[in-house]
């Protein structure tokens, strides 16, 4: 509905309603909150924006409500839906009856209305939605943790008393019987919760499952990851079949990697400084991340990593934790401080690292996975004096400009020239071998006449990373520090690996 329009004057706004007021809100980014009732509580604008109203301070009034009317009414995806949320701090209980069914976010009325839906006559409550729905859903998630044949109530009246008693929920299972739900552990507890909410509470409610958002806290509490994989599995096919939107808390990795590649999922990273919290979409685009996955590197090694050190191969990943530990004195340690991923060479072209507004569409923005990044380069240079290539340029001042990044373009054509050929030697049992020289190319490649591996070693053809796995234990900090910038160039990148840490 236009709130504003062009042929309308006077009343509180006074003036034209577009011409005097309407207008002056065009493109301009509108914060709008509502209370529990959806009225409108507060209303907030731009920095340096003036909302007032040269007509006085009822204009003002006027043209704020307005405003917030229109926004409020503005179509939004989860408008007009029911919120169901299961917190972190849940359990099922032994519970007495009750007629009313109301399944609170702690899991406080869960036994109840398991109950009444299987022994109630009520044909609103069909036995069928828990005995077998819910059954078979629960049998799905656990897989070979359990198969369940029957979930019934047992009331408990041992105490002789006339008044009402508790009851609880039994599982059956064909080798045990009739368990109690109290003698099983959390985990299973939560999967019948997040299965209440899912599938009994909209028949309790009578409302279609589209109408429904979920809110699931930190559901990895005691779930095995095989189990957490097939409910994180389960809960996306739901979403998906019955356009429900759902918001899952987490901190495990089981999440992010299953998530972190789904069409259908978007992970947002929530951060607090002790005084506020704030949020940060991880907006990766989902090839890039199979892509670092089919490399060996899992979604969350990445997006929960203290921070990302970008190489270009494997073989480069071997060299630099090792001189990385040699510098560090042991005390940095891949997987636990920082994480290794490939960018992939002359790739690197595809990529960039920039703050979204600067972002280009069409190259992947590595910085969105990790803002905290270190990249290493080869120079690829033939002498101190060739330039280096467009694609290394961009990107050394692209990472120059973070304010937590770092990048090494070698000092060396190749970072294996930083190698002593002692070590070389060493690694391929033979005797000593000369150093390579800055400037030479180490490996045999097309267009280059000579290479220290066919010239010095004698060898065509070559194994980068059965390479690099043999240097790594004959590599010391003695043979090492003398070879170009090596050491100061390591020293920067454990700095800012510590750095990270805050």
């Amino acid at each position: 509905m236009q709130r504003f329009r062009p042929n309308t004057s006077q009343g509180h706004l006074g003036g034209n309603h577009w011409h005097d007021h309407g207008r002056f809100f065009v493109d301009v980014e509108i914060v709008c909150e509502t209370n529990a009732d959806g009225r409108i509580s507060k209303v907030t604008f731009p920095d340096g924006f003036d909302e007032t109203s040269s007509f006085g301070e009822r204009s003002t009034v006027a043209r704020r409500s307005l405003v917030g009317q229109t926004v409020v009414e503005q179509n939004h995806p989860l408008s007009g839906r029911v919120f169901r949320r299961l917190v972190a701090d849940r359990d099922i209980r032994t519970e007495a009856p009750k007629v009313n069914l109301v399944l609170e976010p702690s899991g406080e009325g869960a036994t109840n209305t398991v109950r009444r839906f299987i022994v109630s006559s009520n044909e609103a409550l069909p036995r069928e939605v828990v005995q077998e729905e819910l059954r078979v859903a629960l049998n799905r998630i656990m897989g070979r943790e359990g198969l369940f044949s029957e979930i019934e109530v047992q009331e408990h009246d041992e105490d002789g008393s006339d008044g009402p008693h508790r009851w609880e929920i039994f599982l059956g299972e064909e080798a045990k019987g009739l368990v109690p739900l109290t003698s099983s552990g959390s985990g299973l507890k939560t999967l019948i919760l997040v299965l209440l909410n899912l599938l009994v509470m909209p028949n309790v409610e009578r409302r279609p499952r589209a109408e429904y958002v979920f809110a699931f806290e930190e559901l990895e509490n005691n779930l095995h990851p095989a189990v957490l994989r097939r409910l994180f599995g389960y809960l996306e096919d739901y979403a998906v079949e019955n356009d429900s939107p759902m918001f899952l808390t987490t901190h495990s990795s089981v999440a992010v990697d299953f998530f972190g590649t789904s069409e259908h999922a978007q992970i947002v990273h929530v951060a607090h400084d002790g005084e506020s919290a704030r949020t940060a979409t991880v907006s990766c685009r989902l090839d890039r991340l199979r892509v670092v996955s089919e490399l060996g590197v899992r979604p969350s090694d990445l997006l929960q990593a203290n921070g990302v050190v970008w190489v270009e191969g494997p073989s480069d990943r071997v060299y630099l934790n090792r001189w990385i530990d040699l510098v560090s004195d042991g005390a940095l340690r891949e997987g636990r401080d920082y994480q290794c991923a490939f960018y992939g060479g002359a790739l690197l072209a595809r990529n960039q690292f920039r703050a979204a507004e600067e972002a280009e569409a069409e190259l992947a923005n590595l910085f969105q996975i990790n803002p905290n990044v270190v990249v290493v380069c080869d120079s690829d240079r033939s002498s101190s004096g060739t330039d280096l290539k467009e694609r290394v340029q961009r990107i050394e001042k692209e990472v120059g400009e973070l304010p937590s990044g770092h990048i090494w373009v070698t000092g060396t054509r190749e970072i294996e020239n930083y190698l002593p050929g002692s070590v070389v030697a060493a690694a391929l049992g033979r005797p000593d071998l000369p150093d390579p020289k800055q400037w030479e190319s180490f490996y045999p490649r097309q267009r280059v006449r000579s290479s220290y591996w066919e010239g010095e070693v004698g060898r065509n053809s070559v194994d980068k990373v059965d390479l690099a796995a043999a240097c790594t234990p004959h590599t010391s900090l003695e043979a090492m520090v003398g070879r170009f910038d090596w050491k100061a160039r390591v020293t920067e990148i454990v700095d800012c690996i510590q750095s990270w840490h805050g």
